[in-house]
C-alpha cells in the first residue's frame, strides 16, 4: 500500500509540476504579447505621430514654397523697381548735368548781353555827345560866317554889298549850305577810312615785326559782370578804342595804370570774337608749328569759360572752336589729295603730378613722366593717346566731357568751381601727300591754367589750402621762365616744374605762343587784376626768335 501510495504521488507531482511551467510559459507568452501590443500600440502612436508631423512639414514646406514662390515675385518686382530706378537716376543725372550746362551757358549768356547793352548805352551817349558837340559846331560856325559877312557888308560900300549879295546870294541858301555840310560829312568819312585802313596796316606791320620777333602775344580779356559780382558801374577796368589800350583803376582815387597789349577784348566781346584773333594760330599748328595757347588769370577771371566754354552753341571756347577748324581744313586738304590725321591727348597736372584725363575708368592711375627723345620732342609715359576726327563734333564733344568730369576742382569763396590743376589738351596732326612727296607735322596745345589766388581772400582751408599753395608755386616756376628768357638768360629753369618743363619746346623758338590773360571787372579784384596785367606785360616783351615750320619729304 505505501508504495502503491508513494508510487502515485511521485507521478502526481511530476504532473503538477507540468502544469506549473505551462502555466509560467502561458503567463509569461501573455505578457510578452502584452508588451508587444503595447510596443505595437507604442509604435502605432509614433506612426501616427510621424504621419502628423509629416503631413505638419508638408504643409510647412507648401507653405514655404509658396513664401519662395512669393519672394521670388518680390525679388522680381523689386529687380525690375531697381532697374527703373537705377535708369530713372541716370536719367536724371544726365538731365542734371544738362541742366548745369544750360545753367552756366545761360549765365555766360546773360552777363554778356549786359555788357553788351552797356556798350550800346555807351555808344549812345557818345554818339548823342558828339551829334551835339558838332551841332553847336555848326550853328556857332554859322554865326561866325554871318558875323564876317555883316563885317564885310560894312565895310564895302553900298554897290559893293550889291555886288557882294549877288555874288555871295547864296550863302543864306538852305540848300547851299545842306550840300557844303554833306561834302564835308563825306571828306571826314574819307578821312576816317583811311585812318582805318592805316591803324589796320600799322596793326599787320606790328604783328609782322613780333613774328619775325618772335614774341610771345598777349591778349587781355575782360569777362563781363556775373550776378553775384554787384553793380556793373563799379568797374574797375576802361577799355580804350584802339582795342589794344586798357587803364585799371587803384584803390585809391586818381590811381590809375594803363597798359598797352597785342589785343584787348571788352566784357561784350563774345566767344566767337575772340576766336576771330585766335585762328590763325591754330592755323599756324595746321602748317606745321608748334603751337602754344595759354589761358591765363586769377581764380574767377574766366580762363576755363574762355577755353572750354559751355554748351554747343555761341556760348563754345577756344577748344571747341579750335578743333572745328581743324575739321573744316581737314576736308579741304583730303580734296586737295593729302591724307590727314590727329590724335589727341589730355592731362592735368595736379600738385606736381601729371594726371590722365583720358583713361579708361576702369584702370588705375599710372605713373606718369615726361621723357625726351633726340629731337628734343616731349612724351609722357603711359599717357592715353586718342586718334579722332576732328568732323565727328558728338565724339569730340564725349571726349572734352569725359576730361571735364575727371578734372581736379573745388569751391572756394572766390569760385563756386575753381580749377585746382593745370590742363593740357595737345593735338598732334600729320598730314600727308604721297605724290608732292611732303609730310608737314603740326602740333596745338591747348592749356587752362589752374587760377591763381590769395589765401586770405579765397579762404581755402586744408586739401584746399594746400593746392592752393601748389598751383601759386607752379605760377611762380612759370614767372621766373618768363623772366629768364625776358632777359636772355642763359638758363633758363624750365625744370622747376612739370608745366615748364613739358611745354620748354614752346617757349625755346620752335614754336609760337600765345597768352590769354583774363581778369576780372569787380573793385575786390583789383590786385590780382593788377599782378596779372603786370605778369602779362613782362611776358609780351619775351622773344623767342622765329618758329620753325616742320615740313618734311614722306621718304
Amino acid at each position: 500500500a505505501a508504495n502503491v501510495y508513494g508510487g502515485g504521488s511521485s507521478s502526481g507531482m511530476v504532473e503538477g509540476s507540468s502544469s506549473t511551467d505551462s502555466w509560467s510559459e502561458r503567463v509569461k507568452s501573455n505578457n510578452e504579447i502584452k508588451e508587444l501590443r503595447k510596443e505595437v500600440k507604442s509604435k502605432d502612436d509614433e506612426i501616427r505621430a510621424l504621419r502628423i508631423e509629416k503631413m505638419s512639414l508638408e504643409s510647412e514646406v507648401f507653405a514655404y514654397q509658396k513664401d519662395i514662390e512669393t519672394s521670388n515675385r518680390d525679388y522680381e518686382n523689386l529687380e525690375k523697381d531697381f532697374k527703373e530706378l537705377e535708369g530713372s537716376q541716370s536719367q536724371n543725372s544726365e538731365a542734371q548735368i544738362q541742366l548745369e550746362v544750360l545753367t552756366t551757358e545761360h549765365t555766360a549768356m546773360t552777363a554778356q548781353l549786359n555788357a553788351t547793352c552797356a556798350d550800346l548805352e555807351e555808344i549812345k551817349t557818345r554818339a548823342k555827345a558828339d551829334i551835339d558837340a558838332k551841332e553847336e559846331q555848326w550853328k556857332n560856325r554859322e554865326k561866325e560866317l554871318l558875323f564876317e559877312m555883316s563885317v564885310l557888308k560894312s565895310r564895302a560900300g553900298k554897290s559893293a554889298d550889291d555886288d557882294l549879295d549877288m555874288e555871295n546870294g547864296d550863302v543864306d541858301d538852305p540848300a547851299v549850305l545842306k550840300a557844303r555840310i554833306e561834302e564835308r560829312d563825306r571828306r571826314i568819312a574819307e578821312l576816317e577810312e583811311q585812318l582805318l585802313n592805316g591803324e589796320q596796316l600799322r596793326r599787320a606791320l606790328h604783328n609782322r615785326i613780333q613774328e619775325l620777333r618772335g614774341n610771345i602775344r598777349v591778349f587781355v580779356r575782360t569777362r563781363p559782370f556775373l550776378p553775384n559780382d554787384g553793380a556793373a558801374s563799379n568797374s574797375s577796368i576802361d577799355i580804350m578804342p584802339d582795342g589794344e589800350s586798357l587803364a585799371i583803376q587803384g584803390k585809391h582815387a586818381g590811381e590809375g595804370h594803363g597798359f598797352k597789349f597785342d589785343k584787348v577784348f571788352a566784357p561784350s566781346a563774345g566767344q566767337g570774337v575772340v576766336f576771330d584773333e585766335v585762328s590763325e594760330f591754330v592755323q599756324s599748328a595746321l602748317d606745321g608749328y608748334n603751337v602754344c595757347l595759354f589761358s591765363y588769370g586769377q581764380t574767377g577771371s574766366g580762363k576755363t569759360h574762355t577755353m572750354q566754354g559751355a554748351g554747343s552753341g555761341v556760348m563754345r571756347g577756344l577748344i571747341p572752336r579750335s578743333i572745328e577748324q581743324i575739321g573744316l581744313h581737314k576736308k579741304k586738304l583730303e580734296l586737295e589729295g593729302w591724307e590727314f590725321t590727329m590724335d589727341a591727348s589730355f592731362l592735368e597736372i595736379y600738385n606736381e603730378a601729371i594726371r590722365d584725363l583720358l583713361r579708361d575708368a576702369k584702370s588705375n592711375e599710372s605713373k606718369h613722366d615726361i621723357k625726351v627723345d633726340s629731337n628734343g620732342r616731349r612724351t609722357v609715359t603711359n599717357l592715353t593717346v586718342k586718334r579722332i576726327d576732328p568732323t565727328d563734333a558728338a565724339c569730340c564733344d564725349d571726349l572734352l566731357s569725359l576730361a571735364a568730369k575727371r578734372r581736379s576742382t573745388a569751391s572756394t569763396d572766390m569760385n563756386a568751381v575753381s580749377s585746382r590743376s593745370h590742363s593740357v589738351f595737345t593735338l598732334n596732326m600729320t598730314a600727308k601727300h604721297l605724290e608732292k612727296n611732303k609730310l608737314i607735322r603740326g602740333t596745338l596745345n591747348l592749356v587752362d591754367l589752374a587760377g591763381s589766388e590769395r589765401l586770405d581772400r579765397s579762404n581755402a582751408t586744408g586739401q584746399t589750402a594746400k593746392e592752393a599753395m601748389a598751383i601759386n608755386k607752379s605760377l611762380s616756376s612759370l614767372t621766373d621762365v618768363f623772366a629768364a628768357i625776358g632777359e636772355k638768360s642763359s638758363h633758363v629753369p624750365f625744370r622747376n616744374s612739370k608745366l615748364t618743363y613739358l611745354l620748354q619746346p614752346c617757349f625755346s623758338g620752335d614754336g609760337k605762343t600765345l597768352m590769354v590773360v583774363n581778369i576780372s571787372p569787380t573793385e575786390e579784384s583789383v590786385q590780382e587784376s593788377m599782378c596779372s596785367l603786370r605778369f602779362a606785360s613782362h611776358v609780351n616783351k619775351c622773344e623767342l626768335g622765329k618758329a620753325k615750320r616742320t615740313c618734311t619729304k614722306v621718304r
